[in-house]
């Protein structure tokens, strides 16, 4: 790791752990923060840490898929393994992970690099999909909620929620106008219309249905790993479905932010979360706290399982 990366990682790991301090000192009593976290049952831990696992076994024999069209194949344990030891990566250097895993499966497979790349842009694609629907529906079940949390913070000009729709249109309406008229007939285009095509060829693929199931179960995964840990502990009894899918949104805003593991941002948008719909801060960080914590042992786990899996199949590929 360069000089400059290092840095720049203990800066954002500096600023996720100011604002976990931050948000622990606006809650006030460490008490009854301690005592929320701890009403978190075994039971719902674990069956978080194990939702999560599942869908990280998913998305490797998903990815896997994605080579056969291709002409290549990798062994399914090496294809999960790699997955593992790519969120491992990013725990700790953010948006590391997808080359750490390309890199990997190269090393055991010898799938070219590249063709690796094309594939984790064509699954962050349907990700984005994936993800687009769930926020779809979050926001509208949830519309009050929504409005009361983004009118909540004010910056110089208007509402964030107004000024952050603004931004992204023109970010990205203008962003597009550019690389069409400056690299029209470059590789840089050609390499952007390639994500689209690449999309488009999961419609040919022999195994659609198949990667269209692992698609839908990683996403049920990801809703309820943390559905289950939100419904289960003290004072969120009565939290509905939908109430728990926007908390679940809310927390993916705050994995926007590059501090590793998304650390205080992650608690901070989850405690932002709960309180649009009615909840305490407490109770919002309490809950923040947990599915982070629990998360966060288990992608640092299997990444380390993963990661002995992969030096085993090194060494027997030299063999």
């Amino acid at each position: 790791m360069s000089f400059k990366k290092i840095i720049t990682y203990a800066i954002f790991l500096a600023i996720g752990v100011y604002l976990l301090i931050k948000l622990t000192e606006l809650v006030g009593d460490k008490d009854a923060l301690l005592e929320k976290m701890s009403s978190a049952p075994v039971w719902a831990v674990a069956t978080t840490f194990t939702m999560g696992f599942l869908a990280v076994v998913s998305r490797g024999l998903r990815w896997n898929l994605l080579l056969s069209p291709m002409g290549y194949e990798a062994k399914p344990l090496n294809a999960v393994a790699s997955v593992a030891f790519g969120y491992l990566a990013n725990t700790f250097v953010p948006r590391s992970g997808e080359v750490a895993r390309c890199a990997a499966l190269n090393s055991t497979d010898d799938v070219p690099v590249d063709k690796l790349i094309g594939t984790v842009i064509t699954e962050r694609v349907v990700d984005v999909f994936m993800l687009a629907i769930f926020l779809a529906v979050a926001l509208i079940t949830n519309f009050n909620a929504v409005m009361q949390m983004f009118s909540s913070v004010q910056i110089p000009g208007g509402s964030a929620l107004v000024m952050l729709m603004l931004a992204i249109g023109v970010l990205g309406i203008g962003s597009y106008a550019i690389l069409k008229r400056r690299y029209k007939n470059s590789k840089v285009f050609s390499f952007i219309k390639g994500i689209f095509d690449g999309v488009k060829s999961v419609q040919n693929m022999s195994k659609r249905s198949l990667f269209i199931a692992h698609t839908l179960f990683i996403w049920i995964m990801y809703y309820l790993m943390a559905y289950v840990l939100f419904a289960s502990m003290d004072g969120l009894e009565d939290l509905g479905i939908f109430q728990g899918l926007w908390v679940m949104v809310s927390g993916g805003f705050g994995m926007l932010f590059p501090s590793p593991g998304g650390v205080g941002s992650y608690q901070g948008a989850v405690m932002l979360g709960f309180e649009s719909i009615g909840y305490e801060k407490v109770i919002g960080l309490a809950v923040g706290n947990v599915v982070w914590i629990t998360q966060t042992a288990m992608l640092i786990i299997t990444g380390a399982i993963g990661y002995i899996v992969l030096v085993v199949a090194r060494l027997n590929k030299a063999k």
